[in-house]
């Protein structure tokens, strides 16, 4: 208990210190350094008034444009002095990264397997960085919003995005997506990857995917499948395998995975695709009849369920990848430090059992330059897919 509650106490004395006890010594010092430029200026611009004065008598008023001159100087001088004195110390005693708590955004829905990891992440990681990791939730316009919000805060390292797939494919399908994927954010570290589901209500006929496919086949259109939205990656995983087994079934997008589910488990729609996390709980309750999922190999969590390329729908493989990215600018030492903790965190043996349960198995430990090279791959993928099924969000 003590770990997890250590950072959460931290973060709350640092917020008084904040909002309490930095104001008061900010009054002092900026009274202190007022008093000091005071007597600075005095005791620079006395004396030459004292001598203007003396050369006055003298010379009978000749130069008191330099006496005056001098006396600006001193002032200057002793400002300068004043700032130096108040500005050293602050920058010598900086506080270490991370000193506050980390807001961890995820534009996907609470209770999902996105947002499962994102919390078991935080989770793991906030007594390694000494501060709480706070998980927020920013649903809406395909996961858009929380791009934004992430693309447009500091780089400072106290605002990350667990994204997927959509980090790159929505700046190809959304007119006005509100960030760019390349230029705004900046990759950290791959989380996961996983494989897309297929599943049919059990008051259907089918028992495999060539039952499917050849229904489609005899009668074209005559079948829908539900998914979570235009352009959400399990569309695009169907999709994929609509054109490698050569049929066409009609998509019915919904704002979400949950409302999907809902209805293939209550019958309103006879097919349903989306993650083995959505989907897994009715499975096993006999609620729905998985198919195959759409990665090359089984998924540990669903060991009896075939793949598509088991089903020879070599061409339909598609996984769905979540990662960590940052802010553009953020400092390279800030985003090695992240990388560093939740690669840590990944590693360990619980953390990953606990993905495999939800069939978004923890990725290989990677550098963000290994995982700059995926988010690559995907967009020149994205690109291809979109454009072949002339794909538009709005």
């Amino acid at each position: 208990m003590r770990p997890v509650m250590w950072p959460v106490m931290q973060s709350m004395v640092q917020s008084m210190v904040r909002s309490v006890v930095r104001p008061v010594v900010q009054s002092v010092v900026r009274s202190t350094v007022r008093s000091m430029v005071r007597s600075m200026v005095r005791s620079m611009v006395r004396p030459e008034e004292e001598a203007m004065a003396s050369s006055n008598k003298q010379y009978k008023g000749a130069f008191p444009c330099m006496a005056a001159g001098r006396m600006r100087q001193g002032a200057m001088a002793g400002v300068v002095l004043a700032m130096v004195w108040v500005l050293a110390p602050c920058s010598a005693h900086a506080q270490p990264y991370p000193n506050r708590p980390i807001r961890l955004v995820t534009g996907y829905a609470a209770g999902g397997g996105a947002d499962i990891q994102a919390r078991v992440l935080a989770e793991q990681i906030a007594p390694r960085l000494g501060v709480a990791v706070i998980v927020e939730n920013r649903t809406g316009a395909g996961t858009n919003i929380a791009s934004q919000l992430v693309a447009r805060a500091a780089p400072d390292g106290y605002m990350v995005l667990l994204t997927s797939n959509n980090h790159n494919l929505n700046s190809m399908i959304y007119a006005s997506p509100g960030y760019d994927p390349v230029k705004d954010l900046i990759p950290v570290i791959q989380v996961s990857e996983g494989p897309s589901l297929l599943a049919v209500h059990p008051g259907t006929p089918f028992k495999s995917l060539q039952d499917l496919v050849d229904a489609a086949r005899a009668k074209p259109r005559s079948l829908s499948y539900g998914s979570s939205g235009i352009g959400t990656p399990v569309h695009l995983a169907m999709e994929l395998f609509k054109l490698s087994a050569g049929i066409d079934i009609t998509h019915v997008p919904y704002k979400g995975a949950g409302q999907s589910v809902i209805d293939a488990v209550g019958g309103h729609i006879p097919l349903v695709i989306g993650s083995i996390a959505a989907m897994k709980q009715h499975i096993d309750a006999d609620k729905l009849r998985a198919l195959a999922v759409s990665s090359r190999k089984r998924s540990p969590s669903l060991p009896n369920v075939p793949t598509m390329t088991e089903s020879g729908f070599a061409g339909a493989v598609h996984l769905i990848w979540l990662g960590i990215v940052a802010p553009a600018g953020t400092p390279p030492d800030i985003v090695a430090r992240l990388n560093k903790e939740m690669g840590a965190a990944l590693a360990q043996a619980a953390v990953r059992e606990r993905f495999d349960t939800i069939g978004l198995p923890a990725a290989e430990v990677g550098s963000p330059k290994d995982f700059e090279a995926l988010l690559s791959e995907d967009y020149t993928t994205s690109q291809k897919l979109v454009a072949h099924l002339k794909l538009k969000a709005d």
